[in-house]
């Protein structure tokens, strides 16, 4: 019986053991999976925020040309 008894905790604690090795080795690829995917959504969001400030910049070159044509328009 104790044969037996002392069989059955080795074999619960293998179990145990490979089952814990196992759920961290997926939950290592999970994290991998998952900062990837943030990488590549912030290099999305920078892309659209270097957009932004290009159409910004194009706007105040487009509202300078608008002031000089309305001052030369006055003028006449």
């Amino acid at each position: 019986m104790r044969k037996r008894t002392l069989f059955l905790m080795i074999l619960a604690a293998m179990i145990v053991s490979l089952g814990a090795f196992t759920l961290k080795g997926f939950g290592g690829q999970e994290r991998t999976d998952s900062t990837a995917g943030v990488r590549i959504l912030s290099e999305k969001i920078d892309q659209v925020l270097k957009n932004q400030q290009d159409i910004i910049e194009r706007l105040k070159d487009i509202r300078i040309q608008q002031d000089v044509i309305r001052v030369r328009a006055s003028q006449r």
